[in-house]
């Protein structure tokens, strides 16, 4: 393949002041980045500088609380509960008729007492 006389000049020219050798080296050079250019696209020549980027990212985290609750539990004696109603309702029975009695005590004093004064009246005639 023939370059035209001025860009083959301009290619000499150029060598000639970066002190490049190797003339025709440097030309398929040229040619091969050239075509890769128009075969992949224009590149930005500058080197790729990769950043870090720090990011703060919040994770929501679950935590588990076991909580140990101490109930009483009552436990019933079916046996003994009967027991103690049987001697609830005795003790309340008891109280009863010792409340008839106090009443029956006093209704009695008072007639014993009106007695007295009446046997008391008969005696000394008052």
């Amino acid at each position: 393949m023939e370059l035209p006389k001025d860009l083959k000049e301009e290619i000499w020219d150029y060598c000639r002041l970066n002190d490049i050798t190797n003339i025709d080296e440097f030309t398929t050079k040229l040619v091969r980045q050239g075509f890769t250019v128009e075969k992949f696209g224009a590149t930005p020549t500058t080197k790729i500088v990769e950043k870090i980027v720090e990011k703060i990212v919040e994770v929501p985290v679950e935590t588990i609380v076991e909580r140990i609750i101490e109930v009483p539990i009552n436990i019933v004696d079916t046996e003994l509960e009967e027991k103690i109603k049987n001697y609830i309702k005795d003790i309340e029975d008891s109280n009863a008729k010792l409340f008839e009695a106090t009443n029956l005590n006093s209704v009695l004093q008072k007639e014993l007492d009106e007695e007295k004064a009446k046997k008391k009246k008969d005696i000394y005639g008052e």
